[in-house]
C-alpha cells in the first residue's frame, strides 16, 4: 500500500507533455538559475578628471574594451563591452557636483546673489545686473489725517526707478554641467512681477543638455585620445 502511494507521488512529479490543437504544452515549469559571477564594485566620483585617472590606472587589468557614455549633462558611466555571458560590468560613474539653476520667480536680492554666484558672466548677466540696479523692492506707507478721518496707503512689491524696456529673453550660462567643460549658453524667458519678483524660465527646449553631452564627449576624446586610437576606449553620447 505504501509502495503504491510513493509511486503515485512520483508520477505526479513527472513532467508531462500534451498535444492540443497542434501545439505542445507541459505541466512543468523550469527556472534557470544564473551562475554567480564576481563583479567589481562601481566607483563614483564627482569629476571627469577622476574618470580619466581610473581608466588609465586600471585599464591594463581588464581584458575588454571600455565604453565611456555621457548619459546626461551631469552623469557619466564607464562600462565594459559584452563579457562571455553577454553581460556588462559598470566600472565607474561620475555625478557632477554643480549647483544648477532653479527656474521661476525670486526676490530682487536673491536674483542679485544668484547672478554673481551661479552664472558665468556674459552679456546676459551684465544686462540683468543693470536692470536689477534700477529696480527697488518698494515697501512704503503714507497716511492722510484731517483730524476726523485717516487714510492710509501702503505700497509693496517690485518697482522700477524709471521707465525701462525689459527684454523678453536673455542668453545666460549657469553652472549646470561638469566644471571641466564649457558651460552651455541657453535662452531664458525673463519676467518682472510686482509681487513675485524676477522670473527666469528655460526657453530653449532643453537643447543645452545636448550641447553639454557633446562637450563631455569632446573632453574624453581629447584626454583619452591615445587609448581611443588604440581601440581600447570608445566614447559615446
Amino acid at each position: 500500500m505504501l509502495a503504491k502511494m510513493i509511486d503515485k507521488i512520483v508520477s505526479l512529479k513527472q513532467t508531462q507533455t500534451f498535444e492540443i490543437g497542434g501545439q505542445t504544452y507541459t505541466d512543468g515549469h523550469l527556472t534557470r538559475i544564473p551562475p554567480h559571477v564576481d563583479r567589481p564594485e562601481c566607483i563614483t566620483v564627482s569629476g571627469l578628471d577622476g574618470i580619466c585617472k581610473l581608466i588609465r590606472t586600471e585599464l591594463a587589468k581588464m581584458d575588454a574594451t571600455i565604453l565611456v557614455q555621457a548619459k546626461s549633462h551631469k552623469t557619466v558611466e564607464v562600462m565594459t563591452t559584452y563579457l562571455p555571458d553577454f553581460s556588462r560590468n559598470v566600472l565607474y560613474r561620475a555625478e557632477a557636483d554643480v549647483p544648477g539653476l532653479r527656474t521661476g520667480f525670486r526676490a530682487r536680492e536673491e536674483a542679485l546673489i544668484e547672478l554673481r554666484s551661479l552664472f558665468i558672466p556674459n552679456d546676459g548677466t551684465k544686462y540683468l545686473l543693470d536692470l536689477l540696479s534700477r529696480i527697488t523692492d518698494e515697501k512704503s506707507v503714507s497716511s492722510k489725517d484731517n483730524g476726523v478721518t485717516q487714510t492710509v496707503e501702503a505700497r509693496q512689491g517690485v518697482a522700477l526707478n524709471a521707465m525701462v524696456e525689459v527684454r523678453p529673453r536673455v542668453q545666460l550660462r549657469p553652472f549646470r554641467t561638469f566644471l571641466e567643460v564649457e558651460q552651455p549658453e541657453s535662452e531664458f524667458l525673463l519676467r518682472v512681477d510686482a509681487d513675485k519678483g524676477i522670473g527666469l524660465f528655460e526657453a530653449d527646449g532643453g537643447v543645452w543638455k545636448l550641447e553639454a553631452k557633446r562637450n563631455i564627449a569632446d573632453y574624453f576624446a581629447s584626454h583619452l585620445a591615445d587609448l581611443i586610437d588604440a581601440g581600447q576606449v570608445v566614447v559615446m553620447q
